[in-house]
């Protein structure tokens, strides 16, 4: 069994959606941005760009990404700001009840609580305020698509390699413009090139996105759902993955591969 195709088959389960069109940020109630030393890097390579789905790449230094700050695009402070007016910049976040109108649905939600518990109770990982990089990723889909209008997932995979000037990062990222990222656009395959070429897959991050609780926002959770169990066990098994991070633009879950083992999968 090939490392494509053992990827390719988890990510057949669990995305079933295509991209829908492209859109950009709007939401626009900040007019500049502040100034940081958080900040994207000029040069990106675009791999793909299709019906609002787009896969690319960029390289920086590890250096360049280890700061306090955080970004200063207006797309990004707005969300917090919204966030913060709710008060829902919760390190657990509180939300509606989910649905579980079938014995189907409600094993799943099942898990998905064993799992939130086994974070927040249990103490398998962290959940720590978001970093630069993480935030830089976060930032890059809120510019796309606003996470307040109309919230979607990112996928990004962070690869490393040591060099003669310090370690370097190398940035997938895959995003489209409905809810979930399309199927084909998650950058595993890419990922694989490069993990060939001597580079190692340190950490795959994607974000929940924002739920309700009442009326007012609420955080998406930091934990794996158990889909997410699934695909990175197959991408830790066949790419080396060496950790997993879940984030909401707040907070970021971080875990290493072997912790993932306590975690539940589907039903």
């Amino acid at each position: 069994m090939t490392a494509r195709w053992l990827i390719n088959a988890v990510l057949a389960v669990l995305l079933a959606c295509a991209p829908a069109a492209d859109e950009h940020y709007q939401f626009g109630q900040a007019e500049t941005a502040v100034a940081s030393a958080c900040r994207m890097p000029i040069d990106r390579t675009t791999v793909r760009a299709e019906s609002g789905a787009i896969l690319e790449t960029w390289e920086v230094s590890l250096e360049d990404v280890v700061t306090d700050d955080l970004p200063g695009e207006p797309a990004f402070l707005e969300y917090r700001a919204a966030i913060e007016r709710d008060g829902a910049d919760l390190r657990r976040p509180v939300r509606d009840p989910p649905v579980t109108d079938s014995e189907e649905a409600a094993a799943i939600w099942r898990n998905e609580f064993f799992n939130n518990d086994l974070v927040f109770d249990g103490g398998v990982g962290v959940v720590e305020p978001i970093s630069c990089l993480d935030a830089l990723l976060f930032t890059r889909q809120a510019v796309r698509v606003s996470q307040l209008e109309k919230p979607t997932e990112f996928v990004a995979s962070v690869l490393r390699r040591d060099a003669a000037d310090g370690t370097r990062l190398l940035v997938i990222f895959g995003a489209g413009s409905d809810m979930f990222v399309p199927r084909g656009w998650y950058g595993t395959d890419l990922a694989a090139e490069y993990v060939n070429d001597e580079w190692s897959l340190w950490y795959v991050i994607h974000n929940h996105t924002t739920q309700k609780n009442g009326g007012r926002l609420a955080l998406g959770v930091p934990v794996p759902s158990t889909n997410d169990v699934l695909l990175n066990r197959a991408l830790a098994e066949q790419l080396g993955l060496d950790s997993v991070r879940v984030t909401n633009g707040f907070y970021t879950f971080r875990a290493s591969t072997a912790d993932m083992s306590r975690f539940r999968g589907p039903p």
